[in-house]
């Protein structure tokens, strides 16, 4: 009997759980939480590290005399929860540099 009872219990938190989570992506979706959705950067300083693509090229040669070029081509963009964490990260470290270089 008592198993049963835990058993619901599992299932009715787990369940809540999913629904949180399917709401929360719903609403961060249809609100214009994310930028495909038309919510650009929020300052001059985002646009810029928005624009700033970095370009690293590999280059090496097989046994058998081929070239092998490899092209990475990325942005260095933080996400909202990574600048958040450093932020907080700050507060806590001894030195007394900028949060955004920590």
């Amino acid at each position: 009997m008592r198993a049963a009872v835990w058993n619901a219990r599992a299932a009715l938190l787990y369940s809540l759980g999913g629904w949180t989570m399917l709401g929360a992506m719903l609403h961060y979706n249809f609100k214009g939480g994310g930028t495909e959705s038309g919510g650009g950067p929020e300052n001059e300083s985002d646009l810029q590290a928005d624009q700033a693509t970095h370009k690293e090229v590999f280059t090496r040669e097989t046994a058998l005399g081929l070239k092998v070029t490899t092209i990475i081509t990325y942005r260095e963009v933080q996400p909202p929860i990574t600048r958040l964490l450093r932020r907080v990260k700050s507060f806590f470290d001894p030195n007394d540099s900028p949060p955004s270089e920590n």
